[in-house]
């Protein structure tokens, strides 16, 4: 009888810590410059990578010093980031003058210019293909840019409109979010559309794949589908608030963060297929970055009229893993390195 108690007893216990790993806490809320207006967050060489069309801007956000560090300014409508981790370098959609901006992620220096025939919104890129995806939500379509020449070298009519796009490593293929069509569009080498996921749901939007689980986890309208990534059948259907079109993947600690546009942000448990906690902000953004080195969430956006940076962190993880710097004062937009792109000289 006492082996099976404290069996029992250590099942429990071990379940509470667990439930407690997937826990979310405010860490900081910070004061950014300028007003409201943010479109896409990610990581770039270690830091906070924000693209604020309400500005013409870019700003790099440093989770250490807890302050914008560098900023790249004179751009028109900054709006999608892919990063080429390796190369040092990200892409930046600019829908104000139909380009894509190639940034250099050591100096933050804009490189060059690309020119597209389609007003950009979301770019990606793949680095086992070397090429670069990017979505017109405008005109409808998907190109490839030929980065040796700077030029599209594909253009492929949509008839749809485009939001999320990942690239599926075991299957070669991207997956494109098909919002007005609730479908999942996947599209070959030669940029043709091969197959299509056809959704039980509405508005498909912000996608994120589980290659280890084989799993495909799509934003959808009030809820998070997990699919089967080979054949697109519905596995679960998990809740969300309305507005939810932001995922991001930590599969080491089997949670999918998911953001809405009210500000919350949803902990989902990846081996029960649930909300484990959702996390109210003060702030009302919907892009989310995840900085899996320090375990931390970075979701700009708008409160009362000012910008704001919150900080997020699982309650479960120990003090080492977690950023020792205290905040420091925010750069203001004098003390900020600028880099103008009227200053490009290629």
């Amino acid at each position: 009888m006492w082996k099976i108690k404290a069996f029992l007893f250590i099942s429990i216990l071990s379940f509470s810590l667990y439930g407690l790993g997937a826990k979310l806490r405010q860490v900081a809320l910070i004061d950014l410059p300028g007003s409201p207006g943010f479109n896409q967050v990610t990581m770039a060489n270690g830091q906070v990578v924000v693209t604020r069309p309400g500005t013409n801007t870019i700003e790099i956000f440093s989770p250490v010093k807890r302050r914008v560090i560098a900023r790249i300014s004179q751009i028109s409508d900054p709006r999608g980031i892919a990063v080429d981790d390796e190369g040092g370098t990200m892409y930046i959609a600019l829908a104000g003058n139909s380009s894509i901006a190639v940034v250099d992620t050591r100096s933050w220096s804009v490189e060059k210019v690309i020119p597209v025939q389609h007003r950009p919104e979301r770019v990606l890129w793949v680095p086992q293909l070397k090429a670069l995806y990017v979505t017109s939500v405008l005109d409808r379509t998907l190109s490839v840019i030929d980065l040796r020449t700077a030029s599209e070298s594909s253009v492929l009519e949509l008839n749809a409109l485009p939001q999320d796009m990942l690239y599926d490593r075991a299957r070669q293929a991207l997956l494109l979010s098909l919002q007005d069509l609730n479908q999942i569009a996947i599209i070959d080498q030669t940029n043709k559309i091969i197959g299509r996921f056809k959704l039980v749901a509405s508005e498909p939007t912000g996608m994120v794949l589980d290659d280890q689980r084989r799993r495909l986890y799509v934003a959808v309208r009030y809820a998070v589908l997990a699919l089967n990534a080979d054949t697109g059948a519905e596995l679960s259907r998990i809740p969300a608030p309305g507005g939810t079109d932001a995922l991001v993947l930590d599969p080491n600690g089997n949670l999918l963060y998911a953001a809405s546009g009210d500000g919350a942000v949803l902990a989902i448990d990846l081996n029960r297929n649930i909300v484990d906690h959702e996390l109210p902000t003060d702030v009302k953004g919907y892009s989310i970055a995840y900085d899996p080195a320090h375990k931390m969430l970075f979701l700009p956006g708008g409160r009362e009229g000012r910008s704001k940076m919150v900080i997020l962190s699982p309650s479960g993880v120990t003090e080492q893993n977690k950023l020792q710097n205290a905040a420091g004062p925010l750069d203001s937009q004098q003390n900020a390195p600028q880099t103008a792109m009227n200053k490009i000289n290629k």
